[in-house]
């Protein structure tokens, strides 16, 4: 499963460097296309402590091993959220936002079994806010290349919420946590949400391809 997993995000992250590559981007973004950007790159920021906070003070060897793999993960999508934006002229933020600051700062606080039970849930509530926001880019942003980076992401962060979830039911953490923005209650639910995404990155990277091809004719 975890191979499968990893295969799943091997192929994403390879996506987001394909979309940098091919499509052309807008002068000027839309102010959906710079909060999603500005959003992803706090969100891969505050993911990335949050691994390091629980290879630093979790005993638990599968909530260390998932911490890494969200470091991992999340400094591949953060390097091609970070290259569009200075590609298209948006500044982001050097730090996580200030509700992401405090949530670190709280779960941070606690030890043991209580600092995974929060950990897990917090980890819960922030991927799938990244998703909601995810597809929002998708179905309301207007540059391609942004679009695509959104969609090529989501495949991620649903690996991550699925192997969350699991460790949520394993030790007993609720699951039924508000996810902001129109998240869904359950992470199962969101598999066709990722499909679509992967189904609308796939059109991107085609009418891409097809405007590099008109442009060189």
């Amino acid at each position: 499963m975890h191979v499968a997993r990893r295969t799943l995000i091997s192929l994403a992250a390879a996506l987001g460097i394909v979309v940098l590559a091919v499509l052309p981007a807008q002068a000027a973004p839309s102010q959906q296309d710079q909060n999603w950007l500005v959003t992803a790159h706090q969100g891969n920021l505050a993911e990335i402590a949050a691994g390091q906070a629980a290879l630093q003070q979790s005993s638990n060897a599968e909530v260390r091993d998932l911490g890494q793999m969200i470091i991992d993960d999340h400094q591949r999508l953060d390097a091609d959220v970070t290259a569009a934006a200075g590609q298209l002229g948006v500044t982001l933020p050097g730090t996580p936002n200030a509700t992401q600051q405090a949530e670190l700062a709280q779960v941070s606080g606690l030890t043991g079994e209580q600092f995974d039970r929060a950990w897990i849930a917090w980890q819960i509530t922030a991927h799938r806010q990244a998703l909601a926001a995810g597809e929002q880019e998708v179905a309301s942003g207007s540059d391609p290349a942004v679009k695509a980076l959104a969609a090529a992401a989501a495949p991620v962060i649903q690996a991550h919420l699925d192997m969350t979830l699991a460790l949520a039911q394993a030790y007993g953490v609720p699951t039924s946590v508000a996810a902001g923005n129109g998240g869904s209650e359950a992470g199962s639910s969101l598999g066709l949400g990722v499909g679509l995404a992967a189904g609308g990155l796939l059109v991107i990277v085609l009418s891409g391809a097809a405007l590099v091809r008109r442009a060189r004719a």
